[in-house]
């Protein structure tokens, strides 16, 4: 027996007994430990010490394209206006650049990854899970309304095994991740977000509460425990909260995450929630993350038009309405940092870009003391 033969072969049956193992565990009874390298734990503790020093800017696609331009890994934006670069960048793992999920892209995906690294930043990654059955990750796109995916993809279910695959891929490229001193690259990982909504087919009203955890606690321990993959920090990021839900909402458990995070882009529209719709959402955010030692991120949002475009229609957005939410008193200052999405072209960016309005406004959020860039990682 080869030795390839006979690598697949004890995979395949550790992975059989961590199913089985699985499936006799409860929602309540884990005792699972997740193991983190070096460098992600000090990103972890970077992340901590950081609350109410200041807060690490971050972009999705933050290099490679941007508005009127594309296909440079040094380019950036940001860069283009402040001469320097987002602490934080976002890429996907599935529908955006890249699809390291389904097994491509792994060169340019690495690349990108490794170069941000070693020019000081840190990476996080998302993941729009393609639906199992077809379509893709929106729930108005499934083409069999009745059928739960999220149950079809746990252990037992019909698209289990592609689901297997899909986590094979993603841990392949994350162990593959190896930094010019042999070390792995730490990622800050987000799947499964913005569950409180409906739009995505893991969201609130498309799968119980159970498989919904069940689903969180499976992808980090079959990554964790089958796969070895140390190096991610797991963030949870439900959307903005409404009145009837609260933010622990189908969490999965202090073990399984690491950063408490928060999706809004409704709030900070022109003549919508506003400042202190903002405030008391961060303040929510970071009492929590604070009791349970964790550190708290504003993960995902941006400047929206009130008809739900990515343009900025508000040219002091970054002063007048992200920097003055975050900082509004020493709760709010303690969010670690603050993604924004990506700048397409000019119908859909969140960032202005060479001669937009909001240039001025940036460039103040830019040199304001409490806001870090790559600059400031260092």
């Amino acid at each position: 027996m080869s030795c390839f033969v006979l690598l697949t072969y004890l995979n395949i049956v550790s992975s059989l007994f961590f199913i089985q193992e699985f499936n006799n565990t409860s929602v309540s009874d884990s005792l699972f430990v997740k193991k983190r390298s070096h460098q992600t734990q000090a990103l972890y503790n970077k992340l901590l010490q950081i609350k109410g020093k200041g807060i690490f800017f971050g972009m999705k696609d933050a290099t490679g394209y941007g508005v009127g331009w594309d296909n440079d890994n040094d380019e950036s934006d940001v860069k283009k206006i402040t001469g320097d670069y987002p602490a934080l960048a976002g890429w996907g793992a599935d529908y955006t650049i890249c699809r390291i999920a389904r097994g491509e892209d792994f060169k340019a995906a690495r690349f990108k990854i490794e170069l941000f690294h070693e020019k000081g930043g840190f990476n996080t990654i998302d993941w729009h899970a393609e639906n199992y059955y077809g379509g893709d990750y929106l729930w108005k796109n499934h083409p069999y309304k009745s059928k739960n995916v999220v149950a079809s993809i746990l252990p037992g279910g019909k698209n289990h095994l592609k689901f297997l695959s899909q986590l094979d891929h993603l841990a392949f490229f994350f162990n593959s991740l190896i930094d010019q001193n042999g070390e792995k690259i730490p990622i800050i990982f987000r799947p499964w977000h913005e569950h409180n909504g409906d739009w995505f087919w893991w969201g609130a009203s498309n799968c119980s509460d159970e498989e919904y955890i069940q689903l969180w606690r499976f992808t980090v321990e079959y990554l964790s425990e089958i796969k070895g993959v140390d190096n991610l920090l797991y963030a949870f990021s439900p959307a903005r909260l409404t009145l009837n839900l609260n933010y622990l909402f189908r969490y999965p458990g202090d073990e399984y995450i690491d950063i408490l995070g928060l999706d809004n882009y409704w709030s900070l529209r022109k003549n919508y929630g506003g400042i202190n719709e903002m405030v008391s959402q961060l303040q929510t955010l970071v009492g929590i993350a604070n009791t349970k030692n964790k550190p708290a991120a504003f993960t995902e949002t941006g400047p929206f038009s009130n008809n739900g475009k990515a343009i900025m229609n508000e040219k002091d957005w970054y002063t007048n309405k992200l920097l003055k939410s975050i900082l509004y008193d020493e709760i709010t200052r303690q969010i670690s940092y603050v993604m924004v999405w990506r700048n397409a072209d000019k119908s859909h960016f969140h960032v202005p870009y060479p001669g937009h309005p909001g240039v001025l406004d940036f460039l103040k959020f830019y040199n304001h003391p409490f806001t870090l860039f790559l600059n400031q990682t260092k």
